[in-house]
Parts: C-alpha cells; sequence; structure tokens
C-alpha cells in the first residue's frame, strides 16, 4: 500500500493499494492544480491491467473538480486502451450533492464504467 497524500482538512487521503486506488475526505485546498498534476502525472506514466477508483469525498472546490475530471478522462483514456477500470463513486445521504456531482461525472465519462453508491449514515 501507497500512501500518496496523507490527507487533512482540506486535502484528500490518496491510497494506492496495487490494483485500487483510493481517494476520500475533502479536497479544497488553494493548490489543488499542483496537488493533482503529481498524482495525474504519476498514473498517466503506469501501465495499468486493472484498477479500481474508490471515490468517497464529502466535499471538493471548483478547481479540485476540474482536476478530478482531468483524472478521470485520463482514465476513461486508458480503459479505451484495454485497460480494465472502473470507478466507484460514494457518497454519505448526508451529501446530496456528491450524488448530483458524481451524476455529472458518469454523464461526462460514457465509455467507463462508472457507479454510484449511496452510503447510509451509522448512528
Amino acid at each position: 500500500m501507497e500512501i500518496l497524500s496523507e490527507g487533512s482538512e482540506r486535502v484528500p487521503q490518496i491510497v494506492f493499494n496495487g490494483d485500487e486506488l483510493s481517494i476520500s475526505g475533502r479536497s479544497y485546498m488553494n493548490n489543488a492544480l499542483v496537488f493533482y498534476k503529481g498524482i495525474i502525472s504519476s498514473i498517466e506514466r503506469m501501465v495499468i491491467n486493472k484498477l479500481i477508483v474508490d471515490v468517497n469525498l464529502e466535499y471538493f472546490n471548483t478547481s479540485s473538480s476540474k482536476c478530478l475530471l482531468e483524472l478521470f478522462r485520463l482514465l476513461e483514456r486508458k480503459y479505451n486502451e484495454g485497460a480494465d477500470i472502473r470507478i466507484k463513486w460514494e457518497y454519505q445521504t448526508q451529501y446530496l450533492e456528491m450524488n448530483e456531482a458524481g451524476e455529472d461525472y458518469r454523464d461526462l465519462l460514457r465509455n467507463i464504467p462508472f457507479e454510484i453508491i449511496e452510503q447510509h449514515k451509522e448512528n
């Protein structure tokens, strides 16, 4: 398991575990372009046979949104080249705007499996 970002209040935790990439938490840092550029560059250089991308964000800002779309489009290109890639967009019931964001991404990415999963908050 490789931790690409420990995560904090404003920065998502990103963990790469061979065939799974997990992005969770919040993403509203001032330097989203710089932050995501390194991750996108790393994935661009990878030879991917199989990858599940598990996204579970509570909140992200506009610049993070653009970076996520760039990441997803890169993954879609790799999928179109034959890689087995699936995106799982998870959201907590109380964060309905995250459901809407997932639907928007899914509509933009027509050639890659994109699953939206509602997670119910446990008491």
